[in-house]
C-alpha cells in the first residue's frame, strides 16, 4: 500500500498575518504620539586658567540670585567630571550660555 502524504509547505501567510495585527495596534499610536525636546542648549567653550576651579567659573558667569551650587553641578555633569577631579590650566570646559 501506498500512502498519500501531502507536504506540508511554508507560507508567508502567517507572518503576513502578524505582521498585519501588529501595523493595526501601532501605527494608531505612532501617529497619536507626540515627541517632546528640550529647546536646544548653547554652550561656550571656555578654556580653564591658572587656579580656576568649576565654581569660579560657574560664579563669574552666572546670573544674578542662580544657585552657583547647582549650576556648578550641571557643568561638572555636563563636561563629565567627578566632585575630586582637578583641572587642569588650558583644559577646555562646556559652560552653558546665559
Amino acid at each position: 500500500m501506498h500512502s498519500h502524504r501531502r507536504k506540508t509547505r511554508v507560507t508567508l501567510i502567517p507572518f503576513i498575518q502578524l505582521l498585519s495585527l501588529v501595523l493595526v495596534f501601532a501605527l494608531p499610536v505612532v501617529w497619536a504620539s507626540q515627541v517632546y525636546t528640550s529647546s536646544p542648549a548653547h554652550y561656550d567653550k571656555v578654556v580653564v586658567g591658572h587656579g580656576d576651579t568649576v565654581w569660579s567659573l560657574v560664579a563669574k558667569r552666572a546670573p544674578d540670585g542662580s544657585d552657583v551650587n547647582e549650576l556648578a553641578y550641571n557643568v561638572m555633569t555636563l563636561n563629565h567630571l567627578k566632585a575630586d577631579q582637578r583641572l587642569h590650566a588650558g583644559q577646555v570646559l562646556l559652560l552653558p550660555r546665559n
